[in-house]
């Protein structure tokens, strides 16, 4: 998913205008995907809200890929991912074709000295 711009919101609003506010009523800011809303909740007490839509819509697109991966997983239609043992040379084998190699080599210095 491609990045997502960053966007804030700032409200200024004077305390005491927060809390001559009716009931209902609030304070709304926007910019860019950024929401805020502030409030009162009617019993004295200040409510701030802050949403963001792009956050939103990664939560959104995340959740349909868990749920996506989720069911392939069930289904068993995921790609197996398939390993592979690597295990190490045999020691008998490795001596046995480093002596040969070395008659082998010895035999045509030796022939080819001999010339």
């Amino acid at each position: 998913m491609a990045g997502i711009p960053a966007s804030a919101v700032k409200l200024t609003i004077p305390p005491d205008s927060l809390r001559k506010l009716p009931e209902g009523a609030v304070y709304r800011g926007k910019s860019g995907q950024a929401n805020l809303t502030v409030g009162s909740d009617g019993s004295g007490n200040i409510v701030a809200e802050a949403s963001c839509d792009s956050l939103q819509q990664l939560v959104l697109w995340y959740e349909e890929e868990l749920a996506r991966i989720r069911s392939e997983t069930r289904n068993g239609t995921l790609n197996d991912v398939q390993t592979e043992e690597k295990r190490p040379p045999n020691p008998v084998r490795v001596f046995i074709i480093g002596v040969l190699a070395g008659l082998f080599a010895g035999v045509l210095l030796t022939i080819k000295l001999k010339k």
